[in-house]
């Protein structure tokens, strides 16, 4: 039979990267899939793959612990590339980018893996990232606090917002019983 039907019906599966249909003869039909392997969350219900490609996440196992990413589906690219860029930027000072925004007028916004967000803005992102990790960690030093919010939309400096760190639980005290 003609092999060309079955590719097409299987390539127009969504979380099919291509496939790959063989006659051998006489009636044994070789059918090879490569499906799209999940690199990050996008959005609600869709996933992107290793290949740059958005697909739904329905029906698919999806592996814990991917990247949640978000924006204008024609910005795919630039998404992905400020994730990695990002992420080499923060590493160094111990901080991991769970998540990347690109909201409707083309501001950034990062949450990371301590539950912190960093709001970017639209413009000199990488720059902006490189001056807050130049001067970050001596601010760590000397705060007793959480960083919750980092707004660098500023044009030379950002605003940093703290929460306070959690308390250790208490330990009730012993009664000391009179006798």
């Amino acid at each position: 039979g003609d092999p060309a039907p079955a590719q097409d019906a299987l390539s127009k599966l969504p979380w099919v990267e291509r496939a790959e249909v063989r006659t051998r003869w006489p009636d044994v039909l070789e059918v090879t899939v490569f499906e799209h392997r999940p690199f990050a969350r996008w959005g609600k219900d869709l996933l992107l793959s290793e290949q740059g490609r958005l697909f739904p996440a329905k029906g698919i196992d999806v592996p814990a612990g991917l990247p949640q990413f978000g924006g204008p589906q024609t910005r795919v690219g630039d998404v992905v590339e400020l994730y990695n860029e990002s992420r080499a930027i923060l590493a160094p000072i111990g901080l991991e980018v769970r998540e990347v925004e690109l909201n409707p007028r083309g501001s950034w916004t990062l949450g990371l893996d301590n539950g912190a967000r960093i709001v970017v803005g639209r413009s000199e992102a990488r720059a902006r990232l490189g001056r807050f990790v130049r001067l970050l960690p001596q601010l760590l030093t000397q705060q007793a606090q959480v960083l919750k919010l980092a707004d660098l939309r500023y044009t030379n400096g950002f605003a940093l917002t703290w929460a306070p760190v959690p308390a250790p639980a208490a330990v009730p005290q012993q009664q000391q019983g009179q006798s």
